[in-house]
């Protein structure tokens, strides 16, 4: 295919990296003067003139802006612009006078790069505060090692020596860190061999041959040999001579978690075989032998049902490896092995919704009508996936059970919550990404009582994303209202309707892809509302004849949507209207979608989602099979039931043999 879409599996994680991306880079401000307060203005003048580095326009906007709720903004980007002429004393007490602003320590980490550049050891010494980048920490220990106590000293060798273990590559801040350890005779060959163990499992040959430098010749060969082994794991399925010990032990290991991809029956065979005699406990042995049934799951592989049979019944079990087993007697139809899974598993997740529908479609195949019929009926009183497939198998219809939205008193949230009236300062100036950064640091922070009312002030400021995510963390699911809203109504409906496609799936996407953040970008360069691969925008951009598909022009919601649209529309297409096809390929790729459907012999619907092999895949189905849903009701005031939109899937013929 001529294009891949695929994103992040977190979207947390993927709302993160967008806004740590675009942290403190404000977008220039929208919004016409005339709907500016004289502060606002001000505030936004400022900016300009500490950006220009005009002293005396700074000067008076400070004296102007004193009282203003983004004042600490304006000192934080006049003493991030001019780090180097800014007394360290302004600088600490900006940190002490703002504990709880995450400006605080994003100044913090900006001066201590500085102190660092300049070799200001005893300022940096006097300031530092653990930080995540092991540059800092590394200048943290030299810092140390130059000005520090006796005591320091050794606290700061012991923490460089674990970081430095823990290394894939040395920055050039930790450079001198390990120059002071091999010439203090701190510098070990464990530590060596701990780093070289690393580099190799992480596949970084060439620094792991570099650092054997720093070993024997005999252990030089070791790692060689080690090497040799992990590039090519079907030599551990033969007696390994050359190594021996500790060594030998790790390469065979290593490489039976790699012959597991390709050969997992071979692995089996290789791991009982030499298990004992490379001195595995048993811990280490369960680990392997797990490992190769679920690689050998992962592709539905003929031999895994047995594989997983033998790590389930020998007491090693794990979630997984039962979720997995339980996969594939879902997948084949094969009921008594179904039901015999879910009573292995723990209570708890035999009592958890989707291993309650399984077990009651089991009990139906198997004949058990009347209790199946029970725990569907107990099921189907819920508004999610399972509860909507189980009103399909009784017949009833679905229940959403939407609370009324809460009353909240705006006025007295923004005097208990300074963030707050920042966030409407930043939102009303359109610092849209700094805004977002402050909701980030805030809602964990923010009562859990009043979080459904933050929730409904969110949503009154159009700030949707944060609105979820509020309800979220209060763990508020049924203010059905709020968690899904429905903005860009006109973009989303014509293109709905342009392209002959439910205007809720075209919601459910969105709600699924970026909770209606407009701007977010994923680590993998998904962007805007619909997540669109720049790729696929491309691709899917020459077919309608739109030439703008910029990244930039993704992040604006009426491209995104049209863009997004026409390639549901491509993918609707492309499986003949099936919606789970389309919407499992949406996430994954049609290529993988190909492979989860190639000569499998027809299922119904319900069983292939389950038996995706991709857990976010998985989970991103049923999640936009039910938002479209919830949706459809909220839009039109009926919906459409799961099983009208989930034919069965697979190839008939193979099913009749």
């Amino acid at each position: 295919m001529p294009f891949y879409h695929c994103k992040s599996p977190n979207l947390i994680a993927a709302l993160l990296v967008s806004l740590l991306a675009f942290l403190l880079t404000p977008v220039a401000a929208q919004s016409k003067e005339s709907k500016l307060t004289v502060e606002q203005q001000a505030y936004i003048d400022a900016y300009e003139a500490i950006k220009r580095n005009d002293r005396q326009s700074i000067a008076k906007y400070k004296k102007q802006l004193k009282n203003y709720i983004l004042y600490p903004y304006v000192l934080y980007h006049d003493y991030r612009v001019n780090i180097a002429h800014t007394p360290p004393r302004v600088i600490r007490h900006f940190i002490t006078s703002n504990p709880d602003l995450y400006l605080s320590e994003k100044l913090r980490t900006h001066w201590l790069k500085h102190l660092a550049k300049k070799e200001h050891w005893k300022t940096y010494l006097a300031n530092y505060k653990a930080q995540k980048s092991t540059s800092l920490q590394c200048h943290y220990f030299t810092a140390a090692f130059k000005h520090g106590s006796e005591k320091l000293k050794s606290e700061a060798i012991k923490q460089a020596q674990s970081v430095w273990q823990s290394l894939s590559s040395t920055p050039k801040a930790c450079a001198p860190v390990e120059r002071y350890l091999r010439n203090h005779k701190q510098f070990t060959a464990a530590m060596v061999w701990k780093r070289i163990t690393l580099l190799i499992h992480k596949k970084r040959f060439k620094q792991a041959e570099a650092l054997s430098k720093d070993l024997s010749t005999k252990d030089r060969k070791a790692v060689a040999h080690w090497i040799k082994i992990v590039k090519n794991p079907q030599l551990a399925s033969q007696p390994i001579r050359e190594i021996s010990g500790v060594v030998r032990k790790e390469a065979f290991m290593q490489a039976t978690r790699y012959l597991a991809s390709s050969n997992p029956t071979l692995a089996k065979q290789s791991l009982d075989r030499f298990a004992e005699q490379y001195g595995l406990n048993r811990a280490q042995y369960h680990d392997l032998e797990r490992r190769i049934a679920l690689r050998s799951a992962y592709r539905y592989k003929d031999e895994a049902k047995s594989l997983l049979l033998d790590v389930n019944k020998n007491g090693s079990r794990t979630e997984e490896t039962l979720r997995w087993q339980a996969q594939i007697a879902i997948r084949e139809s094969k009921w008594i092995d179904l039901l015999d899974t879910i009573d292995m598993m723990p209570k708890t997740e035999q009592n958890d919704r989707q291993w309650q529908y399984w077990k009651a479609r089991a009990l139906e195949a198997r004949g058990d009508k009347a209790t199946a019929k029970k725990i569907y009926s107990r099921l189907a009183t819920k508004r999610n996936y399972y509860g909507f497939l189980s009103a399909d198998r009784i017949g009833t219809d679905y229940k959403f059970n939407p609370k009324p939205t809460k009353k909240t008193d705006p006025k007295a949230l923004l005097k208990k919550y300074p963030s707050l009236q920042r966030i409407k300062e930043l939102i009303a100036i359109d610092w849209i990404r700094t805004a977002q950064v402050e909701w980030y640091h805030f809602l964990p922070k923010a009562n859990a009582n009043e979080l459904g009312s933050i929730a409904v002030l969110a949503d009154q400021w159009k700030q949707y994303p944060h609105a979820i995510r509020s309800l979220a963390l209060a763990k508020e699911w049924d203010q059905v209202d709020l968690r899904f809203p429905t903005p860009h109504k006109t973009p989303v409906m014509q293109n709905a309707e342009k392209n002959e496609i439910e205007a809720a799936w075209i919601y459910g996407i969105i709600r699924r892809e970026s909770a209606f953040n407009p701007t977010i970008r994923s680590s993998a360069g998904a962007v805007g509302l619909m997540q669109i691969m720049p790729k696929t925008a491309k691709y899917i951009g020459k077919q309608i004849g739109v030439k703008n598909t910029s990244v930039h022009a993704l992040t604006e919601a009426k491209n995104n949507i049209q863009l997004g649209s026409a390639y549901m529309r491509y993918l609707s297409d492309k499986y003949k209207g099936n919606k789970v096809l389309a919407t499992a390929a949406y996430n994954a790729g049609p290529h993988r979608v190909r492979q989860w459907t190639e000569n499998l012999p027809e299922i119904e619907a319900d069983q292939w989602v389950d038996a995706i092999p991709f857990t976010e895949t998985r989970n991103y189905v049923k999640a936009v099979m039910e938002y479209t849903t919830v949706f459809n009701s909220l839009l039109h005031g009926k919906y459409n039931r799961l099983s009208d939109n989930m034919p069965r899937i697979g190839n008939k013929k193979l099913a009749q043999k």
